[in-house]
């Protein structure tokens, strides 16, 4: 038996004869995608075994794998050493077929396994992060299954026939640099603040909203009306754009509901859309009777036309406030259509069918007059218990029973909400 460094020794030698230098210094692992190309290294046990190793190379040319298998490469008086060289060096992927007669005979330099573990040994003293070489567990009964230069490389076990042709499709889905169970795509993580284009408020509501109610209403420092056109110019100062941020959106109305305002433009004269609401503007009151966390907006609204879709009925009504009534329809090019069509992404159009899924906008129009408040969402008016009584004064308000003074004179007493 050669001892150790006379093996390495022999090992270098053996390389820098080889014409194929480069490969076996440089060697890249690729993903084959057309037709790669093996080379089988198994030791000539006996008859049987050889025959088993030819249906595994016959197998894998009948996948589009070339295989080089000496039973069929060789011919009579061929170079040997330099068949099993070129082999090794010329493949994408080495099949190591090992049973215990090929283990030991690589182990121990032994024939021609011998000398393919010499070459095979040097490429992975040199590349030790290849994964050239495929060991296949066929017929070992020791603990260790392959020779110790593939100690530590991942095998394929072709030992039991009975999950053989599993075995198979792993072993042609490795070669083709494909996985059986592939790597999953990265979801999100579950606990990070999903990537936003929107930009940050970086402060509380409040300040928000007085920096920019004073903006809109200069000096003021008490209860100041607007109506008409100097009331949509107003509000648009007041509701410019950004309302909304990355970390929320500031500013709010109550009426018989609540709502964050993400957008208000003027559309025509006295009338603005404010989210999906059409508002024809009546009058407006600037509040600013207390602290800058008090200040609000009221606003009140003129009843518009019917669109025409609905029958007036007590469908349309509001459930908290019967005097309120709106009417949720869509506008489709210059068509109007009812929230069942909208719905149905379809609506019949000059009597036939059409289309107009994602292609209509969602509007919301108050065929009573209305009236609602503007605030920053850390008012006192964002408050549950006030709820009620914010509903029935704004009722009392619009009906002509009660005046935006007492409101303010309301909120006034409310408590401070918490930010």
């Amino acid at each position: 038996m050669r001892c150790v460094l006379c093996l390495r020794w022999y090992a270098e030698a053996s390389v820098l004869r080889c014409s194929h230098l480069n490969r076996a210094l440089n060697y890249k692992e690729v993903s084959v995608v057309n037709n790669p190309k093996v080379f089988i290294s198994y030791s000539h046990d006996n008859e049987e075994h050889k025959d088993w190793v030819y249906k595994l190379a016959t197998d894998l040319m009948a996948k589009g794998i070339d295989t080089i298998l000496d039973q069929w490469d060789l011919e009579l008086g061929a170079n040997l050493p330099k068949f099993m060289e070129n082999g090794l060096h010329d493949s994408d992927r080495v099949l190591v077929v090992c049973t215990d007669n090929y283990n030991s005979k690589s182990n121990n330099s032994l024939g021609g396994v011998g000398f393919e573990n010499t070459i095979l040994t040097t490429e992975l003293m040199y590349n030790q992060q290849t994964t050239k070489f495929i060991p296949i567990i066929r017929s070992v009964s020791s603990q260790q299954k392959t020779p110790r230069c593939l100690a530590s490389r991942l095998y394929i076990d072709f030992s039991n026939d009975e999950y053989i042709d599993d075995s198979f499709n792993q072993l042609v889905h490795e070669i083709y640099g494909l996985k059986l169970r592939p790597k999953p795509k990265l979801g999100k993580n579950p606990f990070q603040r999903p990537a936003s284009n929107l930009p940050s408020m970086n402060e509380k509501s409040t300040p928000f909203f007085h920096s920019r109610f004073s903006s809109a209403f200069p000096g003021l420092r008490s209860i100041e009306w607007f109506e008409g056109e100097n009331a949509i110019e107003r509000l648009k100062i007041l509701l410019k754009q950004p309302l909304k941020f990355e970390d929320g959106t500031p500013i709010w109305w109550w009426g018989h509901g609540d709502n964050h305002i993400s957008d208000f433009k003027a559309v025509e004269d006295n009338i603005a859309l404010m989210n999906r609401d059409e508002l024809k503007i009546n009058k407006i009151a600037a509040v600013n009777c207390g602290s800058y966390y008090q200040s609000f907006v009221y606003v009140e609204t003129y009843a518009m036309e019917p669109t025409g879709l609905y029958e007036v009925s007590e469908d349309t009504r509001d459930p908290d406030d019967i005097d309120y009534r709106s009417e949720e329809y869509a506008i489709f090019g210059e068509h109007l259509i009812n929230r069942s069509e909208y719905d149905d992404g379809a609506a019949v159009i000059d009597g036939k069918p059409v289309d107009t899924a994602g292609q209509a906008e969602l509007r919301v129009r108050y065929i009573t007059p209305y009236n609602f408040i503007i605030a920053p969402h850390g008012s006192p008016i964002n408050n549950p218990a006030y709820d009620q009584r914010r509903r029935s004064i704004l009722k009392e308000i619009i009906s002509g029973r009660s005046s935006v003074d007492v409101l303010a004179d309301e909120l006034l007493k409310l408590p401070r909400t918490r930010e």
